[in-house]
C-alpha cells in the first residue's frame, strides 16, 4: 500500500474534526453561537462521505478479487485502525464519568448503543454514534458488494454505482417507513439502521469520478475547479439552512430532507478539496501540514470531550479567545503524541492484501485507483493510503 496521500483530503478531515471539537466547546460552555450544532452535525456528515470515498478503491479491489481472504483483511485493517483508539477513549471517559464496565459501557464497546434506537441509559460518550455507523458499514456494505459482484457476475464502474444506489435507496426506504420525527435527532438521525447509507454516498462519488475520468470531454482544469467550488458554496448554504431547521423538533420537512442535503454537502465538499490537490502539490511544507492534520483528526474527534472536561474548570475566568487557543493547543499536543506512540504502531502492524495469480496486489490496486482523474501525479495512487477517521 502506498504511503502517499491526498493532502487536501487530509486537510478536510482535520477541518471537520476541529469543527466538531470547537463547536462542542461552545455548546458545553453554554456560549451563544446559534450555528454551533449545525456546524457540528454537518462536519460529521463530511466524515461519513469521506470514509466511503477513500475506502472505495479497497472495496472495489475486494469485489474484483472476490476471495474471502481479502475481504477479511479489509475488515482487519479497518478494525485495527479504528477500534483500539476508540477503546482507549471510551475507557478514559468511562473512568472520568464513573461509567466503566456498566451496561452502557459494553453497548458502546460493541457499537450497539444506537443500532435500532438509542439503547443507552446515559449517553455519556455522544460522539460514539457516528463511529457505530462507520463500523457497521465496514461489515455490511463490502460484503454486500462482493456478494452482488459474484452472484451477478458484473464488475465495472456502472455496476458498482448501481450497488451503491440500491443500498442508499433501501436504507432510505427503511428510514422513511420506520423512522420517527418525534425526537428525530436521537431516534432517527443518529441510529445505525437509518443512517448507514451515509458512507455509501462517498463510495458513489468515487465511482462517478472514475466514470467521468474515462468518459469526460477533457474540460480544462480551471473549469472543473470553478464548477466544484460553486457547487460547494451552493450545497453548503442549502445544507446549513436545512440543518438549522432540522434540529428543531417541529421541522418535519427539513428532517426528511436533511439526509440528502447533508450528504450532498459532503460530496460537494470532498469534490472541491480533491480538485484543489494541485495547490498542495506545489508546496512540500503545506502538504506536510495538511497530512499532519489528517493523521491527528481521529484522536481529536475521540478525545476532545475529555479534554474539555479537564480544561473547563480551569479556563472559565479567561477571555474566550484565550480559552480556545489553550484548548486547541492541548488537542493538537495530545493528538500528536497519541498518533505517534499509539496509532502509528498499530497501523504499521496491519496485514496486507494477498496477491492473486493474475498479478500483484500493487498492480491490481493500481488498476482500481486508475479510475481517478489525474488531478496530480500522486492523486490516483494516494487514495490507496487509508485516510480514514
Amino acid at each position: 500500500m502506498s504511503e502517499q496521500r491526498i493532502a487536501t483530503l487530509d486537510l478536510l478531515r482535520g477541518i471537520a474534526a476541529f469543527s466538531v471539537a470547537i463547536s462542542h466547546y461552545f455548546m458545553l460552555n453554554s456560549t451563544e453561537w446559534p450555528g454551533a450544532q449545525a456546524v457540528s452535525i454537518l462536519s460529521v456528515e463530511v466524515f461519513f462521505v469521506l470514509s466511503g470515498f477513500v475506502l472505495a478503491p479497497q472495496i472495489i479491489f475486494c469485489c474484483r478479487d472476490a476471495r474471502p481472504i481479502n475481504l477479511f483483511i479489509f475488515l482487519s485493517r479497518r478494525w485495527m485502525r479504528t477500534i483500539p483508539p476508540f477503546a482507549m477513549a471510551l475507557a478514559a471517559i468511562s473512568i472520568v464519568t464513573g461509567q466503566l464496565f456498566n451496561h452502557d459501557f459494553f453497548r458502546y464497546l460493541l457499537y450497539a448503543q444506537n443500532f435500532f434506537a438509542q439503547h443507552n441509559t446515559h449517553d455519556y460518550f455522544p460522539v460514539a454514534w457516528s463511529l457505530s455507523i462507520e463500523e457497521w458499514f465496514y461489515v455490511v456494505f463490502p460484503f454486500l458488494a462482493v456478494v452482488c459482484t459474484v452472484a451477478l457476475r458484473r464488475n465495472n464502474a456502472r455496476f458498482h454505482a448501481m450497488v451503491a444506489v440500491g443500498f442508499i435507496l433501501t436504507i432510505t426506504a427503511v428510514r422513511t417507513v420506520f423512522g420517527s420525527f418525534e425526537n428525530w435527532d436521537e431516534v432517527t438521525r443518529r441510529v445505525v439502521v437509518f443512517r448507514i447509507d451515509s458512507i455509501a454516498y462517498g463510495f458513489l462519488l468515487y465511482v462517478l469520478i472514475s466514470r467521468y475520468n474515462r468518459d469526460s470531454m477533457r474540460i480544462p482544469r480551471y473549469v472543473a475547479v470553478a464548477f466544484a467550488l460553486i457547487a460547494f458554496v451552493g450545497c453548503s448554504i442549502f445544507a446549513f439552512y436545512v440543518a438549522k431547521l432540522a434540529i428543531s423538533d417541529t421541522a418535519v420537512v427539513s428532517q426528511s430532507v436533511y439526509p440528502f442535503s447533508s450528504e450532498l454537502f459532503g460530496m460537494s465538499t470532498i469534490l472541491a478539496f480533491y480538485m484543489l490537490q494541485f495547490v498542495a502539490d506545489r508546496s512540500r511544507g503545506l502538504s506536510s501540514i495538511f497530512v499532519f492534520m489528517g493523521r491527528i483528526s481521529y484522536s481529536v474527534y475521540l478525545f476532545h470531550l475529555i479534554i474539555i472536561m479537564f480544561l473547563r474548570p480551569h479556563l472559565q475566568t479567561l477571555p474566550y479567545a484565550v480559552q480556545l487557543l489553550i484548548y486547541i493547543g492541548c488537542l493538537v499536543a495530545f493528538s500528536s503524541v497519541f498518533y505517534r506512540y499509539f496509532e502509528r504502531q498499530i497501523l504499521a502492524a496491519r496485514p496486507t492484501y494477498k496477491s492473486a495469480a493474475d498479478g500483484s496486489v500493487r498492480t491490481r490496486l493500481a488498476k482500481v485507483t486508475s479510475y481517478l482523474p489525474a488531478m496530480s501525479p500522486a492523486a490516483s495512487r494516494s487514495v490507496q493510503s487509508e485516510q480514514t477517521p
